[in-house]
């Protein structure tokens, strides 16, 4: 009996030791500093891309007979881009504008008899009419021969050029793309649970990485409708490109900030590293935190966005709580903890 007692009491010992062995943790104190929310952002990878940009065609067709200009060339306002061969063009409007002439002629001579009573008023009114209609045909013509020119819209640069010297051209096809670089937009895709928290006017910060320039923007425009196979919306951020160093098909890193909360909201949310949070087998999300007794609480939480510092706690932690960030795959609840590097 007194050998059995003295095991028992041994195992007891030995069992009472080992559960009061505690595990070392790091931890970090919840909401700590007021800049913990500070820097929490969306951002998303996407282009740049001309703020103004035109594909140039004629209005006619015809034989290209002048293309002056070359892909990268800086061009201003009504300097001459192409031009085609007109000569059929102006013949008509020579032509049209001689019959033009000869209804005025006509015209007038007719107006001076009717004046004298010497015709009738319809024969007047015909006689002008033939008029107009002459002038019209011929302004018709001139308006040809003017479509033979493409000149600059806009003080740009010349793109990709799809035809040259001596092709055919069609009305409306296009010749060559141009476009001013002055002022540039980065194109990204904002997804549908992000995309009611901007609008036009916020500001935005634009990263080339090629460049390792930062530049700063604002939000010019906002899709209505999601991209056909993505639930995500296009947003435009326009950008002054002052050195040109920018080009369009650049890729790009656009951070919109989020958006201010009140002090009250901002109190409630925290961002913790995504890590620190478990699932439980019932689909609850939970933490553990370091309570009075420096044992491991496990905290059941409500999780927000996820940014690039962590993800939000919108639920179940308070400032002052100190979040097990290391360790935490060995505890479980009431398990005694010390802390490493308290926070």
């Amino acid at each position: 009996m007194l050998l059995a007692t003295l095991l028992f009491q041994s195992c007891k010992k030995e069992e009472k030791e080992r559960e009061i062995q505690p595990i070392e943790v790091k931890t970090v104190m919840v909401g700590k500093t007021s800049s913990e929310n500070s820097g929490v952002h969306f951002s998303a990878t996407g282009r740049i891309a001309a703020d103004k940009s035109v594909k140039l065609s004629f209005q006619v067709s015809g034989t290209i007979e002048q293309f002056p200009v070359s892909m990268g060339d800086f061009v201003q306002k009504g300097s001459l881009i192409a031009k085609i061969d007109g000569t059929t063009y102006q013949k008509q409007y020579e032509a049209r504008r001689a019959q033009a002439e000869m209804a005025e002629d006509n015209y007038n001579r007719v107006a001076e008899v009717y004046s004298k009573g010497s015709i009738a008023e319809v024969k007047m009114v015909e006689a002008r009419s033939n008029y107009k209609q002459a002038e019209a045909a011929a302004q018709a013509s001139y308006q040809n021969v003017k479509f033979t020119r493409i000149t600059a819209p806009f003080t740009g640069y010349i793109g990709e050029k799809m035809m040259e010297t001596g092709d055919l051209a069609s009305p409306g096809q296009p010749i060559v793309d141009f476009f001013d670089i002055d002022k540039l937009k980065a194109i990204i895709p904002i997804p549908d649970d992000q995309v009611n928290q901007y609008q036009t006017g916020d500001k935005a910060i634009v990263k080339i990485e090629v460049l390792d320039t930062v530049y700063e923007g604002e939000i010019t425009e906002i899709s209505v409708q999601s991209d056909s196979n993505t639930p995500s919306y296009t947003a435009k951020i326009t950008i002054t490109n002052q050195n040109k160093k920018l080009k369009p098909g650049m890729a790009c890193t656009v951070i919109l900030p989020e958006k201010e909360k009140s002090s009250e909201e901002a109190s409630k949310i925290f961002i913790v590293p995504v890590e620190t949070v478990s699932v439980t087998e019932q689909n609850e999300n939970f933490v553990y935190v370091v309570n009075d007794q420096n044992k491991a609480e496990r905290r059941i939480v409500k999780t927000g966005k996820l940014y690039n510092n962590g993800i939000a706690i919108t639920e179940g932690l308070q400032k002052g709580d100190q979040l097990i960030t290391s360790g935490y795959h060995k505890l479980t609840q009431d398990t005694p903890v010390t802390i490493k590097n308290k926070q």
